[in-house]
């Protein structure tokens, strides 16, 4: 793979290399199968399942972008930089001319490209058979952006701590279910009162997006309560990036 990014400018390098990348997450049936056509297959089951009213709406979307977030982008982001890892390849690829960050990034843009694509397919799934029209652009982008930046930050952080790509599945799972629980508990607590501070956890900035993002109250209000939502994604994705950029292992030797 090294001599085949040889001669390339930089940004000729990250991209070949997430091509490779992304060909080899597809060919992974195993992969595949958890972190592509499951979240899918949970998705579309919610939004038939759980009722089209308008007042289940924000729920039905929580939970499609917490999948989402946490099963196509977490994951598969934290498995794929294990499965690197292990086998050599991020050390070996680092006197390829690729700068650290620009590895980092071509490694995790199949996970990248696979939420993008489920949250469209979600998009125009809910669209079809009857869910709104977010009213609150703004909040939308802010969940793509933050949930985003949070599960990559998470991503990074939980390789450290995985040994091997199979611990993957189980070193994942915690945080997982507090991006599900955390977003479900956001849509549904009352507007005002001391549940807000759940907005604290991991996560639950993703609940409070989708929330404000078809009109729903918060008690600090549309404007205040997207910017709070927001900056609870970031900062969470600052402290799990500051944890792993001084912990990653490139060598598998070292721990």
């Amino acid at each position: 793979m090294t001599t085949a990014l040889a001669g390339t400018g930089p940004a000729q390098k990250v991209t070949a290399l997430a091509g490779t990348e992304l060909t080899l997450v597809v060919r992974n049936r195993t992969l595949a199968v958890s972190s592509v056509l499951l979240p899918i297959a949970l998705g579309v089951f919610w939004a038939f399942s759980l009722g089209r009213g308008p007042e289940v709406w924000p729920m039905v979307v929580a939970l499609q972008v917490a999948v989402t977030l946490g099963m196509g982008l977490y994951v598969t982001g934290t498995q794929t930089l294990v499965a690197r890892r292990h086998a050599r390849v991020l050390q070996r690829l680092r006197t390829s001319g690729i700068s650290d960050g620009g590895l980092l990034l071509a490694t995790l843009t199949p996970a990248l490209a696979i939420a993008l694509a489920q949250l469209v397919i979600f998009a125009v799934i809910d669209v079809v058979i009857g869910g709104p029209v977010p009213s609150n652009w703004p909040a939308l982008v802010a969940l793509v952006l933050g949930g985003i930046a949070l599960m990559v930050g998470a991503a990074l952080a939980t390789s450290v701590v995985t040994p091997t790509p199979e611990r993957a599945q189980i070193t994942t799972l915690p945080m997982v279910f507090l991006m599900l629980g955390a977003a479900i508990a956001m849509v549904l607590i009352p507007a005002t009162g001391w549940l807000q501070a759940l907005l604290l956890v991991p996560g639950a900035g993703v609940g409070m997006l989708v929330r404000l993002m078809f009109g729903g109250e918060v008690g600090l209000g549309p404007t205040l309560g997207t910017v709070a939502a927001t900056a609870s994604l970031l900062v969470w994705a600052a402290v799990f990036i500051r944890l792993a950029a001084h912990r990653f292992r490139w060598d598998p030797r070292n721990g």
